[in-house]
């Protein structure tokens, strides 16, 4: 249980990190990454189920 909780307390934290660096990033800088302000949310939740 224990376990479980640091695990999702790790994916929870690397989402909000990589979701306020995101949104730090100038539009032109995420648009010639392929990515609109409105994807910024599913790319962050994606990034932190990869780890």
């Amino acid at each position: 249980m224990l376990y479980e909780f640091r695990h999702r307390f790790a994916r929870w934290l690397v989402y909000r990190q990589t979701l306020a660096r995101l949104r730090q990033v100038p539009d032109s800088t995420l648009a010639d990454a392929g990515i609109s302000r409105e994807e910024i949310r599913e790319r962050a939740r994606y990034a932190s189920l990869l780890r």
